[in-house]
């Protein structure tokens, strides 16, 4: 059943964001279009470059693709925040809840679904803004095709990570590390804003006020914890500074005690999320 919901979740955000991919990915392929194009027009010899009619109507064509561009970018991010709060608010703390809970499905799969589809599509967005971003690199340089050429170029990336194993060698590991911290890390981000939001619905009025108001008390706790938590990382680094590799050591540590972290808020997020909604839910 869980599938059945995060596939009907990812449907719904689908007709909106896909859309919003088509326009970012074609408007950085002009936009890169209108920066690969270096041509002086003249009309005369008479006549400087810049007043030509020519250079100026590759400028204005620049400029409109750029501010263009930058709208939709902005456009993407707000769309995806905003679609990813709505579907949650209103999909089970509004009138939409009173269809949702009568399903047979249990709370914690209905937020479950919620997280799973918000978390795939914020990464899709990611994933387009930095193709999109790509393709205008491409754009701006002299030879784009020379430049992809060395780019898949097997022997160069072989060259690369035979370099970075020299330089940093566990550096797989610190990837491999980040990558955890960064997936747990965006879960406990996200249901600190669901459990906000069901905190806030508790109130019998001004109930988007009293999440935001949830959401800022949670954030300076965490940020109590991670004071507490720099603090004695700096001591340990001052304890630890003449052991051989100690920066290597302290920076597995500090990854790992990350992960831990966002685990346990990501679980305590939850769980108040799911006792909310399954114990003290108000759709009036």
């Amino acid at each position: 059943m869980l599938r059945k919901l995060c596939k009907y979740e990812f449907r719904s955000i689908s007709r909106t964001l896909i859309p919003i991919y088509i326009a970012v990915i074609a408007l950085s392929i002009l936009t890169a279009i209108s920066f690969s194009i270096n041509k002086e027009y003249k009309l005369s010899s008479y006549y400087p470059v810049d007043m030509s009619l020519g250079y100026t109507l590759h400028g204005l064509f620049k400029g409109v693709m750029s501010f263009a561009y930058f709208a939709v970018m902005v456009a993407l991010f707000v769309l995806t925040a905003v679609i990813i709060l709505q579907r949650f608010y209103k999909g089970l703390l509004c009138d939409e809840g009173y269809l949702m809970f009568t399903l047979p499905v249990k709370p914690w799969q209905l937020i479950t679904s919620k997280g799973i589809t918000a978390f795939v599509m914020s990464i899709l967005s990611c994933i387009v803004s930095c193709i999109s971003i790509f393709i205008l690199i491409m754009g701006a340089l002299p030879y784009p095709l020379k430049t992809l050429a060395e780019f898949f170029n097997f022997e160069n990336w072989s060259m690369f990570f035979t370099r970075l194993n020299e330089v940093v060698p566990m550096w797989g590991i610190y990837l491999f590390e980040f990558i955890i911290l960064v997936i747990v890390g965006s879960f406990a981000s996200l249901y600190q804003i669901y459990a906000s939001m069901a905190i806030g619905h508790l109130a019998k009025k001004n109930r988007i006020l009293m999440s935001v108001v949830a959401y800022i008390a949670t954030s300076m706790v965490l940020s109590f914890i991670g004071g507490i938590f720099g603090v004695f990382s700096a001591f340990s680094i001052q304890n630890s500074i003449y052991y051989i590799n100690a920066g290597e050591v302290f920076l597995h540590a500090l990854l790992i005690f990350s992960v831990v972290i966002s685990i346990i808020e990501f679980v305590v997020f939850f769980i108040i999320t799911e006792r909310i909604l399954s114990k003290k839910l108000n759709l009036e």
